[in-house]
C-alpha cells in the first residue's frame, strides 16, 4: 500500500519565524555603542529583534537557544568589527546564518563597522591574525574552513560601510539600516502571506477598516468562532503595518495570561518603550502608566483572544490613552465585548470557501496545494467534516500526513462517531464562558433546532422560561450560532461539540443523557424502557415512516421531560402517560382518540398533533393558562374542539384540513390573545361563530375551501386583521344574501348569479392581503367599498365571474402592489390601477378586450397577459401594451432593475443581436464586451404553453398564494470552462388547459444585479460549498453566455426561439435601430408601437462603473458545478453542457429570504451540485 509521505514534497513546508531580525556582533567591540542604538531603533519600529544577553554564559560551542534563535529569524544583520573573527562563538553564529541562508532562505545583511569588506572577505589584517591563532588552538580544520567560507560569502553581500555612509554619522547610518530592514521585511511578509491560504483578501478588508491614513485613534474588533483564523489575520495585519508606528506589540492569548494583568501591562510598556526590569504593582498603576507614557506615541497594539471587559479596561481603556494615529486591534469570540468597549469598527471573520479549505488541508496533509492522487474523495470528506474551519483542517491534515489509505479510511470512519479531542477542547472555550441558562439554550439548539426557523425556536425556548431574546443574542455574539435566512445555524463542529458535552458523562448509556436526538437510540430506549429522569428533551424525527414500539411505561421515568417531538413513527397505541411537566408536545400522527386522562398539561405551551387520530382532545374544561399554540392540522377524525374557556392565552389555532369538523364553540370568540385562526380545508364547516369579531387581536383568518355560507356581522370589528382569505368558497348567493345582517350586507344579489355576493369591508382598517379567488363572484358580488382598504397590499380576485370591476374599487387602493386576476374569463376591461402597482397578472382572461394605460405606473415591473388574445385586437390597446416595455426600461431604477412582460405572439424582434431556434442559446461574447456603457441583457423567449407552469412561492413577501414564473438561467463561462450561473424569473402564469398558440416573454436583466449576486456570494462565501476561480479578473474574462429555461419549466413549456441583446447606453441613446421595443409586426400578427427610446436611460438608477465597481476579483467569482465539466460540443450553433436536473418546486419549500433584496425576482443558481439562490432566496441544491 502506497505511503503518501514519499510522494509529498517537503519543500512546501514554511519556516517558523519567531524573530524579524537576529543581530550577530562581537560584544566587546560594539555592544554598548552601535549595536545598542541599532537594537533600540529596530524595536521602536516594531521590528522584533533578537540580541543575545551579555551575561549569557559563553562556551566553546554555540548554545542550542542561540542556534534556535538564528533559525527562527527572517533577517540576520551581521556587524563585522575589528575583533569579530577572534570569537569562535561569533564565527559559529556566522556559519549557522549562512546555512540558514541556503536552506531556509534567510536574508543576510552585513554591516562593516570600521573594517573594510575586503579584509573580511579575504581574511586579511586582524581577521588573518585571528585565524592564525584559531588554527593553532583548534584541531577541527573542517570547522575553520567553514568559517572562512562563511566570511567570504557574507562579506560578498552588499551591505553598509559605516565610516563611508552618511558622512560617518552613525545615527543616520542606523536609520538607513532600519529603513532597509523594514523594506525587506515588507517584501518577505508579502511573500509569506501569499503562501497563507486566503489571507491576502482578508488582510485587505481589515486594513480598509483600520483607515491607516487617519490621525484619529481607532479601535478595531476582529471576532468569530474558535479556530476560524482571527489570530492569523491579526498577525498578518500586524506584520504588514507595524513598521509604520513608533511602537508596536502583539500580545498573544490575553485570556490565558489574564490572571496577572499587571504582567501584561508590563509587557506592553517594556516592548513599546524598550524598558528593562519594569515592575508594576497594581492594575490601576499600570493603566495610569500606559496613559501617561503612550498618550503622545503612535502605537499599534494587538490584544489577542480577549474574553473579559476587565482585560480591555486594563490594557486599552480609552482612545485618549494613545497618541494620534494609533491603532488598537482586539480579537475575541465575543462580539458584545467589542460593543460594550465601544470599538470603532468590527470585522467578522468568515469561514474558508471550499477551494481554500481543500488547499489548506492539502498543505498539512500532503505538503502541497492539492490532494494526492486517489485521495481526492477522502480529502473532500474530511473538509466536509471540518466545515471549512481552519483549526480543524490543520489538526486533521497534520494528523493524516504520511499515513496510508487504510489509515485514512479508518480515521474518516472514527470521526463519524468520535470527535477529535484537540478540536473539541478549543471549541469548548466559548461554551464554558456561558451562563447556565445560555448553556441550556446552546445544547437545545445543537441537539434539536440547528437549521430551524428562528421564530419557532424562540417560541419553544420561551416556553421553557429560557428568555431566548437575550440568550440567542449572547450565542450569536460569542460566535456559537448565526442567523441567516430567518433560520438559526450552527457550524457542524460547534454542533458536534454540543453533542459531545451531552454524551460525555455516560457515552455508552444514552438513557442517561439529558437530550436524545439519534433515532436508533430513542427507539431502543422506548422499546426497552431504559429512560431515566435525566432526559429533558427527545427529538425523534424519522425521514420515512417506520414502525416504533413504545412501552406503556416508556415516559413514566422522564419526570423532567419538557420537549417531545415524534415524527413519522407508526405507533399502534399511545403510552399510558405523558409527563405533566412537558412544555412542548409535537407528535405527528398521534395514535389515540384523545390525550391521556392523567395528563394534566398545566405547563403545556405548544401542542402540535398534526395528522393525528384525535376525535377530541379532552372532555370538559381544562385550565391551561400557559397554552399558546394548538395545531391539529389534518386530524381528519376531529369532530369538535375543546372548550376554550380554560385556555385564555391561546395565540394560534390551526385546524387546517380537519375535514370532519362541523362547528366551532362560542368560547373561541372570547380569546383576547388569539392572533391566527386557520380553518382552510375544513370542508364541513359552514359557519363561523357569531361573535368572532370580539377576538380583537386576530390578525390572520383563513377559511379557504370551507362550506361557510355566511359571515358574522361582527367581523367588521376586527381592526387588527391583516390577512383574510376566502379562496375557493363557492357558496350560492341566494343563501348568503339572506344570511347577512343589514349592518353587514351592502351589496345586492344579481338576478342570475349563483356566486358569493361579498359584503362591506369598511371596518377592516389594517387589512393588507385579501384573497377572494375562485368564489364565483359576479359583477355585484364584490364589496362596494373595496376601495376603502387603505392598507391593502395584495388583492387576488382570480377565477371569478365578473365582467368588470369598479374603477374606484381598485384605483383608490393607495398601497396596492400586486393584483391577481388570473382566470377571470368573463372580465372584459382591466380596471384603472393605483399609482403604486408593481405586478399585474391577468393570464387566461380570455374575454379581456381593453386596459387602462399601464405606462402611467412608474413601479410596474412584472406584467403577464398570456392567453389574452382579444386584448391585442384593439390597435390602441395593443400599442399601449407594447409601449409598457419601453416604460419599464425607463423606470426600472425604481425597482430592483429587472423586469418582464408576457404577451401572446410568436417571433423574435429583429433588433435582438443573437437569435437561435431551439431550447437554448449560447453566444460567444466579443472581446472587451464589458465597459462603462454596458447596462445589461435584453432577453426574448418564444414558447408554446402546454400546461400551467410550476409555481415559485416568493416567501420573502409572504404572498397569499404562489405567484408563478419561469426562470431563465444565465450561465457565464470563461475560457477555462468555469461557470457562474444566475437566474431571473419572468412573470408568467398561463392557463389551466393547453393553449395551442405561441407566447413571447420579453425581459431585461441589468448587469448590476449580477454584480450584486457576486457581492452577496462574497459575503456568504464562508458557508458556500463552492469552488472559486482564480483565473477570472474581470467580467471580460467571461467568453460566452448560455441561456436556457430551467429543467422544470421545460415540462410546462415548449421553447422555440431565443433572443439576446447586450444593451449599451450609447447604442440605445443614439441608434434608433437598437430599440428596446420591437418594430411593427415583429411579434405575432399584431403591431407594436413605433415609439423610440431616446435619451431616457440616464435616470436615477444606481450606477457602478469601472473596475472599482466590481467585487474584488477573483475571490467573488464562483466556479459552480462540476469543475471537470466537459468542454462544449457544437450542435447546430448551440453549446450543450451536462447539468443535473432537479425538482425545483420541492426544493423551494426550504427557501430563505435574502436580507436587502428589493425586487425578489432574481437568482443565483448552480446547475450542477451545490447551491441555488432563487427568487432572492437561498435553498440547497
Amino acid at each position: 500500500m502506497r505511503n503518501i509521505a514519499s510522494s509529498s514534497s517537503s519543500s512546501a513546508s514554511t519556516p517558523k519565524w519567531t524573530y524579524d531580525v537576529f543581530l550577530s556582533f562581537r560584544g566587546e567591540d560594539v555592544r554598548k555603542s552601535f549595536v545598542d542604538f541599532l537594537y533600540s531603533a529596530l524595536q521602536q519600529k516594531g521590528i522584533y529583534t533578537f540580541k543575545d544577553d551579555e551575561k549569557l554564559e559563553r562556551g566553546r560551542s554555540i548554545s542550542p537557544a542561540l542556534l534556535q534563535a538564528i533559525k527562527e529569524s527572517r533577517i540576520a544583520v551581521i556587524i563585522f568589527s575589528e575583533n569579530y573573527a577572534t570569537s569562535s562563538w561569533c564565527l559559529d553564529e556566522l556559519a549557522e546564518i549562512i546555512d540558514c541562508k541556503h536552506v531556509l532562505g534567510q536574508t543576510v545583511l552585513p554591516v562593516f563597522y570600521y573594517v573594510d569588506s575586503s579584509v573580511v572577505r579575504r581574511q586579511k589584517g586582524s581577521f588573518d591574525r585571528a585565524f592564525v591563532k584559531h588554527e593553532d588552538e583548534i584541531e577541527d580544520k573542517e570547522r575553520i574552513q567553514k568559517w572562512r567560507a562563511a566570511l567570504t560569502e557574507a562579506a560578498s553581500v552588499a551591505g553598509w560601510d559605516v565610516p563611508n555612509t552618511a558622512d560617518g554619522h552613525e545615527s543616520k547610518c542606523i536609520q538607513e539600516i532600519v529603513g532597509d530592514v523594514t523594506a525587506k521585511l515588507g517584501r518577505v511578509i508579502a511573500v509569506e502571506e501569499k503562501n497563507q491560504v486566503g489571507i491576502d483578501s482578508r488582510v485587505h478588508k481589515v486594513n480598509a477598516l483600520l483607515n491607516l491614513g487617519s490621525d484619529a485613534v481607532h479601535f478595531l474588533g476582529i471576532w468569530g468562532m474558535s479556530g476560524i483564523g482571527k489570530t492569523t489575520i491579526a498577525r498578518a495585519v500586524f506584520d504588514r503595518i507595524s513598521t509604520h508606528f513608533e511602537g508596536a506589540i502583539f500580545l498573544h492569548e490575553v485570556r490565558e495570561q489574564s490572571k496577572s494583568l499587571e504582567i501584561l501591562q508590563e509587557k506592553i510598556l517594556s516592548k513599546i518603550l524598550c524598558l528593562k526590569d519594569l515592575r508594576i504593582s497594581s492594575v490601576f498603576e499600570g493603566s495610569n502608566m500606559i496613559l501617561r507614557r503612550l498618550c503622545y506615541k503612535k502605537v499599534l497594539i494587538v490584544l489577542d483572544d480577549v474574553d473579559h471587559l476587565d482585560q480591555l479596561e486594563a490594557l486599552a481603556g480609552k482612545h485618549h490613552w494613545f497618541g494620534a494615529g494609533s491603532r488598537i486591534i482586539i480579537t475575541t469570540k465575543n462580539k458584545h465585548l467589542l460593543v460594550t468597549h465601544g470599538v470603532d469598527k468590527m470585522h467578522k471573520v468568515e469561514l474558508l470557501n471550499q477551494s481554500e479549505a481543500i488547499q489548506l488541508f492539502s498543505r498539512h496533509a500532503f505538503k502541497k496545494d492539492y490532494p494526492a492522487r486517489d485521495y481526492e474523495e477522502l480529502s473532500n470528506e474530511i473538509v466536509h467534516y471540518a466545515g471549512c474551519l481552519p483549526l480543524a483542517l490543520k489538526v486533521l491534515g497534520s494528523f493524516l500526513y504520511g499515513r496510508d489509505m487504510a489509515e485514512w479510511r479508518s480515521e474518516v470512519e472514527r470521526l463519524k462517531r468520535i470527535p477529535e479531542d484537540e478540536i473539541m477542547e478549543k471549541l469548548k472555550v466559548s461554551f464554558n464562558g456561558l451562563r447556565e441558562v445560555e448553556k441550556e439554550i446552546f445544547l437545545d439548539i445543537a441537539c434539536f433546532f440547528n437549521g430551524k426557523k428562528e421564530e419557532y425556536i424562540r417560541r419553544v425556548l420561551d416556553s421553557f422560561d429560557f428568555y431566548p431574546d437575550i440568550g440567542i443574542k449572547v450565542l450569536i455574539e460569542k460566535s456559537l450560532v448565526t442567523v441567516f435566512g430567518g433560520k438559526i445555524l450552527m457550524h457542524c463542529l460547534i454542533q458536534e461539540m454540543g453533542w459531545h458535552i451531552v454524551r460525555q458523562k455516560a457515552p455508552d448509556e444514552p438513557g442517561k443523557h439529558s437530550r436524545l436526538w439519534v433515532a436508533e437510540e430513542i427507539c431502543d430506549i422506548l422499546a426497552r424502557d431504559t429512560a431515566t429522569e435525566n432526559i429533558v428533551g427527545m427529538w425523534l424525527d424519522l425521514s420515512t415512516a417506520k414502525d416504533v414500539v413504545i412501552k406503556n411505561e416508556a415516559f413514566e421515568k422522564m419526570k423532567k421531560l419538557r420537549l417531545l417531538k415524534i415524527n413519522n413513527a407508526c405507533v399502534s397505541r399511545c403510552p399510558n402517560c405523558i409527563p405533566n411537566g412537558i412544555r412542548w408536545l409535537n407528535w405527528h400522527g398521534y395514535p389515540s382518540k384523545s390525550l391521556p386522562q392523567s395528563f394534566q398539561a398545566e405547563k403545556l405551551v405548544g401542542l402540535n398533533l398534526q395528522y393525528s387520530r384525535i376525535i377530541h382532545l379532552w372532555k370538559g374544561i381544562k385550565s391551561l393558562d400557559k397554552l399558546k399554540y394548538i395545531d391539529l392540522s389534518y386530524s381528519q377524525k376531529l369532530i369538535r374542539t375543546p372548550d376554550f374557556t380554560g385556555i385564555p392565552n391561546l395565540e394560534r389555532l390551526i385546524l387546517e384540513g380537519c375535514s370532519s369538523l362541523t362547528s366551532l364553540p362560542s368560547s373561541l370568540c372570547r380569546l383576547k390573545c388569539l392572533e391566527a385562526l386557520i380553518l382552510s380545508g375544513c370542508s364541513k364547516l359552514d359557519k363561523l361563530p357569531d361573535e368572532l369579531g370580539h377576538a380583537l387581536s386576530l390578525k390572520e383568518l383563513y377559511v379557504d375551501g370551507t362550506a361557510i355560507s355566511k359571515l358574522p356581522s361582527s367581523i367588521v370589528l376586527l381592526k387588527n386583521l391583516k390577512t383574510l382569505s376566502f379562496r375557493g368558497c363557492k357558496a350560492k348567493a341566494s343563501r348568503k344574501c339572506r344570511a347577512f345582517s343589514p349592518s353587514w350586507l351592502r351589496g345586492q344579489k344579481s338576478q342570475n348569479s349563483t356566486g358569493l355576493v361579498f359584503p362591506s369591508v369598511s371596518g377592516l382598517n389594517s387589512l393588507a392581503k385579501l384573497d377572494l379567488s375562485d368564489c364565483n363572484l359576479s359583477d355585484k358580488g364584490l364589496p362596494c367599498d373595496l376601495g376603502s382598504l387603505s392598507f391593502l397590499v395584495e388583492l387576488n380576485l382570480g377565477k371569478n365571474n365578473f365582467t368588470s370591476i369598479s374603477a374606484a374599487s381598485i384605483k383608490n387602493l393607495s398601497r396596492l402592489r400586486i393584483l391577481e386576476l388570473v382566470g377571470c374569463k368573463r372580465l372584459e376591461i382591466l380596471p384603472e390601477l393605483p399609482p403604486c402597482i408593481e405586478e399585474v397578472y391577468a393570464d387566461n382572461c380570455t374575454s379581456l378586450q381593453s386596459a387602462t394605460d399601464l405606462t402611467k405606473h412608474g413601479l410596474l415591473h412584472r406584467v403577464s397577459f398570456s392567453n389574452c388574445f382579444k386584448l391585442l385586437q384593439d390597435e390602441r390597446t395593443s400599442s399601449m401594451i407594447y409601449a409598457t416595455w419601453n416604460h419599464m426600461l425607463k423606470k426600472f431604477s425604481l425597482v430592483d432593475g429587472s423586469f418582464s412582460i408576457c404577451l401572446p405572439g410568436g417571433s423574435i424582434p429583429s433588433w435582438f443581436t443573437y437569435q437561435n431556434s431551439g431550447p437554448s442559446i449560447t453566444i460567444e461574447l466579443p472581446p472587451n464586451w464589458y465597459n462603462n456603457e454596458f447596462m445589461g441583457f435584453a432577453v426574448c423567449v418564444v414558447s408554446d404553453l402546454i400546461r400551467t407552469p410550476f409555481l415559485l412561492e416568493l416567501q420573502w413577501r409572504e404572498l397569499l398564494q404562489k405567484i408563478p414564473g419561469f426562470p431563465v438561467q444565465f450561465t457565464l463561462i470563461d475560457k477555462e470552462m468555469n461557470r457562474f450561473c444566475y437566474v431571473f424569473t419572468m412573470a408568467f402564469v398561463g392557463a389551466e388547459n393547453n393553449i395551442d398558440s405561441e407566447h413571447t416573454c420579453l425581459g431585461y436583466l441589468p448587469f448590476d444585479n449580477i454584480l450584486d449576486a457576486l457581492a452577496f456570494t462574497r459575503r456568504r462565501n464562508g458557508s458556500l460549498p463552492s469552488l472559486w476561480s482564480n483565473s477570472l479578473r474581470s467580467p471580460n474574462d467571461w467568453t460566452c453566455i448560455e441561456a436556457s429555461a430551467h429543467a422544470d419549466a421545460k415540462e410546462c413549456l415548449v421553447f422555440k426561439e431565443w433572443g439576446i441583446s447586450l444593451v449599451y447606453e450609447n447604442d440605445v441613446r443614439q441608434n434608433s435601430e437598437l430599440l428596446m421595443i420591437p418594430q411593427s409586426s415583429e411579434l405575432g400578427e399584431r403591431r407594436f408601437s413605433s415609439n423610440v427610446i431616446v435619451n431616457r436611460l440616464k435616470s436615477s438608477r444606481r450606477r457602478r462603473r469601472g473596475p472599482e465597481a466590481l467585487p474584488s476579483f477573483p475571490s467573488e467569482l464562483t466556479q459552480i458545478g462540476d469543475p471537470s465539466v466537459r468542454r462544449p460540443i457544437r450542435v447546430d450553433g448551440v453549446h450543450l453542457f451536462s447539468t443535473v436536473a432537479t425538482d425545483l418546486p420541492s426544493l423551494m419549500s426550504n427557501v430563505h429570504h435574502v436580507h436587502g433584496s428589493i425586487g425578489g425576482c432574481d437568482t443565483i443558481t448552480n446547475p450542477g451540485r451545490y447551491l441555488c439562490l432563487a427568487q432572492g432566496a437561498w435553498y440547497p441544491w
